[in-house]
Parts: C-alpha cells; structure tokens; sequence
C-alpha cells in the first residue's frame, strides 16, 4: 500500500511538472543588439534571444525611440503620429520566433541619433530590452559594390566597379583576388574612392599569363572599421597569352641500336603554367638538315654515324619556347665513353628508389629513363639529375604490380652514353595468370613435367622458384629454380595413377594451375607375369597338336580319294593317241573362211573296244575344247573321220 502510494504521488508530480512546462514563462530581455543603417533610409538590427528560442509563440517588435524634440508629419505611414518628445516611440512589428528585424522609414536619415530596443511578448507577457543608442555616422553601411569591367593584360588585370548609393563622404575599398586553383584569397586595401567619384579602379599586376583569376570588391565609410560593405559577386577574368617560358624536357630512344637504325626524339609537353597559352605546335632544329614541324611530342629520323645535335622549341601564338639541345654521340664514340658500374633499385617509403655508382670520367649529369610493361608495349617517361645526385626515386604515377626496366644513362659533353640496366617493381604480389603444364615422356618410374613461362606483365613480380606438387595416396612436392621449365619426377611407382599441378611462386604470393592426371607404366616384372604363362600355354598346345596329329587329321581333315588311283587313270596310262589335232584353215572361192578339224588316232586293228571303254572314250573326248564330229564307228578309221565347221 505504501508503495502504491508513493507511485502515484510520482506520476502525480509528474504531471504537475509537464503542467508547468507546457506553460509559457515571461519571456526574457534579448540582449547583445547591434544595429546597422544603411543610406536607403534602412535599419537592420540583429539580438540574442536566449531562452526564448525555446519558445515557439514568441513575438518580437522593434521599438524606436526619439531622443529629442521632432515634431515631423507621418512618412511613408511609418509612423501614425508626429513624436513630439523622447517619451513617444513608435513599434515595428517583426514576427515570430525573430533574431534579425529590418525597418525601412524615410525619416530615418544619415545625420540623426536614435534609442532603439527590442521587445519579447508571448502569452504570459512581455519585456523590452535595453535601449541601444544608434549612431547613424558611424553604423552606416555602404550597399553592396558592383564590378563593372576587367581589362586583361598579360600579366595583370584591371578592375573598374562603382557603388550603389549616393554617399556625401569619402569611402576606402579592399580588394581581394586569387587564381581560380589556388585556395587563399589575396588582399589590397586602402583603395580609396572619393565622394564625388561614381567608380573606383585598380591594377593587379604579377599575374601569370593564359591564367584565369576570380575578384571581389567591399567598401566601408572612411575613417569606420567596423561596418563593411557585402562582398561583391566574383567576376572572372584571364590574362592573354605570353611566350612559354620554359624549354621542353627532351629525351631519345634509339628503339633499333644497329646502324643506320632510327632516333625517336620525345619530350614531355609543358604545363599549364609554363606554356603560358595554348601550344600550337613545335619546331626541331638538325644541324646542317631542314627545320621540320610537329604537332605531337614526338618524332623520329635515320641515324648517322656522325655526332648529331637536335635543338627543339614549342611555340604558341604570342612566340616560342627557349630552346633545348641534346647531343648525339657518333657511333664510333658512344661505345668507348665510360659506363655505370652499379646500379639497383628498390621500393622504399612507397616510392621505387634508384641508386648506382658515378664512373670514372666526369659527367654533365644523369638520365634515369624507365619503360612501363613489355619491350612491344612500353609508356616510357625519364627524368634529369645533377652531377652530384647518385640516388633518387622515379617520378610521376608509379604503380604496384607493374614491372619498370629502368636504365641509368651518364651523360657527357658529347652526350649520353651507354645505359646499365635493372628492373623493379614498387609493390609486388603473387602471379596473375599459369598455364597448365602438360606431361610426357611417362614411363615405369618417371615423368617429365613441362610449362611454358608466365608473360612478364602477368607475372606481377619475379618469379621466385615453380613448384611441381604430384599426389596419389601421399603428397609430394619438387622445386626448381624460377629459369627452370620442365622437371622429370622419379621414383614414381608403376601402373599408377597421379595428379599433378604446378605452383609459380613471388616474394608477395603464389598462383597455382589446373590438375592434369596421368598414369605410370607397367613394370617389366608385371608383364613377365602376364606374357609368360600366355606362352606356355601356346607351347603346350603346340605339343599337343604334334602328338595328336593323325587323331586331329582325321578329326579335322578327313580323307579325300585320290583321282589317280582310278580304274580310268589306269585305261588312260594305256592309251597313246598317234595323231594330233589338225586345223586347217580352207579359203573359199567366195571368200569365207572354213576351219576343217580333222582328228584322227592310230588305232591298233589287232585291238578291239568293248562297249563300256568305247562309252569311255567318247565322254573323254566330248570334253575336249575344240568342236568335233561325233566319233566314228566301231571299225572305222578316226583319221578318215573329218568335220568342216565354218567360221
């Protein structure tokens, strides 16, 4: 009960609290009110509200008090009455929830002293300020200046602008300006800009040609300090064009080192700043040899075997560059001046350093010259160093996983000689591409392992070492050097089957390739085990078939009876046929051909022919190929039986 008690006297004060707090206070006075007149007959005036910001429903008003005798009629209806003494005020209603009130009045001149407050009202009442003497002589505030003309030159500017109001007193501007890409404004004060003038002028000078330059002008009542003017609308102007001032930084390559072979001339364009205007074009100067044009920074022409010196300059429509030379050395004299001994580079601090050694003969300087990517595809860029400098790092957007050949050239009075190369990268990482290997040469115990080499663009550092990892029922690994493309692994067991896949290896990573499976070879042992009884076996039945060859013969081959131990084999061993065949070929009167056939056969007459061998004998000769009369009769000689057959 106790506790219900005290809950409930909680929720009850509580509610008499958000009571209270729903209730709108007596608003407080604002304070810190500073006024500003401005020549329009304007008053702006501005306070801190305090807590009354808290406050939605909080009106302000702006009272005017004058603090003498004045007796004019209304203006403007900003008054309703004449004031008539110091007692008297007029109100400005501002609205609500107000920090900043402007009245305008043409009673409100540039001579006059004025008792200005502010007034808070709400619901539950209302509390003016205290009063704020207003010095309309030294709180007046000039209307924003105008620029009205800029007149370009090609190192400076000339500004004219003037004021929006009339004012019966002197007036001191500043001036402040900058080029468009810098971040801080300069100023120029004290400008002064007397009564009776309607525009003021000045003359920035030391500007940079073809640059572009932003202004903006403010004035105040001489002699104030406190109430400028806003700052005027930036306007634009750019300086004209002057000659570029600087020369081009030049460079060669010599792309095919053989005679007479070609020198590709490039250089860099200038920067904005130094080209001060837009770059039409550039002239090359060959001693003894034509002035040839280009509009590209670039350009090429046949070696000689003499010393050769180029001069180039860039040009823009107010003039051209300074010229820049480069010297050539002859053929004969590029192989004999003194080389680097040393040269290394390396990353540090995020940047890819170069250091070498100076040779033994003095030099004019050095040219630290590198090529992004391959030989057939390369963006090269070069830089300039002193004689005294035997270490920099390399210039310009330096990329991580991109291999720089970088070459040291010493450069002397007769030109450059010949470079000491090295290669570098600024940030390395593991491979970016390894094709699969192929196998060959797979025997009992071995295999030979073959891959091609990663491309130098894709290798995203140096290949440190390739690993071969070859499995069955264990893992096993080989290791070669990174100039190493094919590997035979040993030991292998036969008639077994392997997955094997390469690994290519950088300091920063590693990449590894597709698996390819292949199977080792049988052993001699396991084909001896295979083969052997296979021959036995053929052995064996070849004795078999030996012993067994009359029981296969007949089984296989069955006898067959032989023609010649015939009854007629015998009769015909006792027959010999005394005559031939005879052909005669009879030519008749009318032409054709007759063929007669006489056979004919000595027959012994003391020999008689029984009736089966007579039946014999004429089948045998039915069957010979030539056409015949039929044979005779018994007792009748065959040579006196003929046939004409006509053909």
């Amino acid at each position: 009960l106790l506790l219900s008690i005290i809950q409930t006297g909680i929720l009850q004060a509580n509610k008499d609290l958000a009571v209270m707090e729903s209730k709108p206070a007596l608003p407080e006075k604002v304070t810190n009110i500073t006024c500003t007149y401005f020549l329009n007959s304007t008053i702006t005036c501005s306070w801190n509200p305090g807590n009354n910001i808290q406050n939605q429903q909080t009106e302000y008003s702006l009272i005017y008090y004058r603090n003498k005798f004045f007796s004019d009629t209304p203006v403007q209806n900003c008054f309703p009455k004449a004031i008539i003494s110091s007692s008297e005020s007029v109100t400005f209603p501002c609205g609500l929830s107000k920090t900043e009130c402007t009245v305008r009045c043409g009673v409100f001149i540039f001579t006059a002293k004025y008792l200005i407050s502010v007034r808070a009202e709400n619901t539950m009442g209302k509390e003016d300020s205290e009063k704020y003497h207003l010095d309309t002589q030294h709180a007046v505030q000039l209307s924003t200046p105008v620029i009205t003309k800029i007149i370009a030159a090609k190192n400076s500017l000339n500004l004219t602008w003037k004021g929006q109001d009339f004012f019966p007193f002197d007036v001191t501007c500043i001036l402040r300006y900058k080029k468009v890409t810098a971040g801080q404004w300069i100023q120029v004060e004290n400008i002064p800009m007397e009564k009776n003038e309607k525009e003021a002028s000045f003359h920035i000078g030391g500007l940079e040609p073809f640059s572009n330059y932003s202004a903006a002008v403010s004035c105040i009542r001489k002699g104030n300090t406190i109430y400028w003017s806003e700052w005027s609308a930036d306007v634009y102007g750019q300086t004209l064009e002057d000659r570029p001032s600087k020369a081009v930084d030049l460079w060669r390559s010599m792309e095919d080192p053989g005679f007479p072979g070609t020198i590709y001339l490039i250089w860099k364009p200038l920067s904005v700043s130094d080209a001060n205007g837009i770059i039409l074009g550039y002239k090359v100067n060959r001693r003894n040899q034509p002035w040839m044009n280009t509009t590209e920074a670039k350009i090429s022409f046949p070696r000689s075997r003499e010393a050769c010196e180029v001069t180039v300059f860039a040009y823009n429509s107010a003039g051209d560059s300074p010229g820049v030379t480069l010297r050539i050395p002859a053929i004969s004299k590029q192989g004999v001046l003194p080389v680097i001994p040393v040269v290394q580079a390396f990353p540090k601090n995020n940047q890819l350093w170069v250091e070498w050694k100076a040779p033994p003969s003095a030099v004019t300087g050095y040219v630290i010259d590198w090529c992004v990517g391959t030989e057939a595809v390369c963006d090269r860029d070069w830089q300039h160093v002193n004689t005294t400098t035997l270490t920099t790092y390399l210039t310009g957007n330096i990329e991580p996983l991109k291999r720089y050949n970088i070459s040291v050239y010493p450069v002397y009075e007769q030109g450059a000689g010949t470079p000491i190369l090295t290669e570098a990268y600024l940030k390395e990482g593991a491979p970016g591409k390894i094709h699969t290997p192929e196998v060959s040469d797979i025997k009992t115990t071995e295999a030979t392992i073959k891959w091609k080499e990663i491309p130098k663009d894709q290798r995203n550092g140096f290949i440190v070492n390739y690993t071969i990892v070859f499995l069955n029922k264990e893992q096993h690994f080989k290791t070669v050097n990174s100039n190493v493309l094919e590997c035979t692994l040993q030991s292998l067991l036969p008639s077994t089957q392997y997955r094997v896949y390469l690994k290519a290896s950088t300091k920063a990573g590693s990449i590894k390739s597709s698996d390819v499976i292949f199977t080792t070879s049988l052993s001699t042992e396991a084909i001896a085990s295979v083969t052997l009884p296979f021959i036995f076996m053929i052995f064996l039945l070849g004795v078999v078939c030996v012993v067994k060859k009359p029981v296969l013969k007949e089984q296989f081959w069955p006898p067959v009876p032989n023609p010649s131990k015939s009854s007629l084999g015998h009769w015909l061993d006792k027959y010999h046929p005394q005559n031939i065949l005879e052909w005669t070929v009879l030519i008749p009167d009318d032409g054709s051909s007759v063929c007669d056939v006489h056979l004919s056969d000595s027959i012994n007459s003391d020999h008689s022919y029984s009736s089966s061998e007579k039946q014999l004998l004429d089948s045998y000769i039915a069957e010979l190929p030539l056409p015949y009369q039929p044979v005779p009769a018994i007792g009748e000689d065959i040579d006196q039986h003929s046939a004409k057959i006509q053909l």
